[in-house]
């Protein structure tokens, strides 16, 4: 009998955890899967708590909550070859969104012993702490910090829209050094992100063409906003209103095989996959082909 050890974030969306802890016992049952819950509280670190489990051995962890909590998950297996299985009930679950798991958590738990396949995926590690979404600096991260979690439990992910909205016409633009393995430029922008997976969700602005961002393919996706003339903005208005498809003059992409450093002329939030995470300067170090997903077969 295989062994997997359940961690809960109760503050993660609008699901009761005894709901969602009886359609997991439901799945292991059919699967005979041995299974330990935990449910978290506020202030306790994720990692730490798996960190600890995973010293004792077992034969996959799941991550019932947010993006947050999948990104504490990550950390704490610290590249074990152990898979993760995703239970979404956060805000986002831009990962789960991604790598195609079902958005419903009844549905999610029955991977856990059902039928499932396992894809490995990057990640990114700042300090010691692990992302495997985005790290962002300017609009997003002033998004992340202005969002309440009242808002995010009431509206959901729009919620982040109407808050980024308000940070797009506020927002000063920054002179910015992206090093990109070791290759610095300077821009001056409103928004740099390293992406992984999952950015922006289905959310367009403000992009009218985002690359195929994989989070397999040993890369980071670095989205440079630069600040606009007042031409470029109508223009690019115009654009979105026809739905055309067509590279934006302010946006800039560039791709990193190891490392991104981000430095700013003011100190600025930083965001790692939803949440606050510091300020910058911020490196961003990537982590190829170092987790273990739970995927639908197929």
């Amino acid at each position: 009998m295989s062994k997997a050890f359940v961690i809960i974030n109760p503050a993660a969306g609008h699901y009761r955890p005894d709901t969602i802890g009886a359609a997991i016992e439901r799945a292991a049952v059919a699967g005979a899967v041995e299974l330990e819950f935990r449910e978290i509280s506020a202030g306790e670190s994720v990692s730490d708590i798996i960190r600890a489990a995973a010293a004792r051995g077992f034969d996959m962890f799941v991550a019932v909550g947010g993006d947050g909590t999948v990104s504490g998950v990550v950390e704490g297996l610290d590249g074990s070859p152990v898979p993760v299985a995703i239970i979404p009930t956060g805000t986002g679950n831009l990962l789960a969104r991604g790598l195609d798991i079902p958005l419903d958590p009844v549905a999610a738990a029955g991977l856990i012993a059902g039928e499932h396949a396992t894809r490995t995926i990057d990640a990114m590690r700042v300090g010691t702490r692990v992302f495997v979404l985005n790290i962002g600096v300017g609009i997003s991260s002033a998004t992340v910090r202005d969002t309440s979690n009242a808002d995010k439990r009431r509206f959901g992910r729009a919620a982040y829209v109407g808050t980024g909205l308000r940070e797009m016409l506020g927002f000063r633009p920054c002179r910015f050094t992206v090093t990109v393995d070791g290759r610095a430029t300077l821009v001056r922008a409103t928004d740099i992100t390293v992406a992984n997976c999952g950015f922006i969700g289905d959310i367009p602005w403000p992009l009218l063409l985002v690359p195929e961002i994989l989070p397999d393919d040993g890369k980071l996706d670095v989205c440079l906003v630069l600040v606009p003339t007042a031409g470029e903005f109508i223009r690019s208005g115009l654009r979105a209103m026809r739905h055309r498809r067509k590279p934006v003059p302010n946006v800039r992409w560039l791709r990193a095989r190891s490392s991104v450093k981000i430095e700013a002329n003011r100190v600025l939030p930083v965001q790692g996959d939803g949440d606050l995470i510091g300020e910058t300067p911020v490196e961003v170090i990537a982590l190829p082909q170092s987790v273990r997903v739970i995927v639908p077969r197929g």
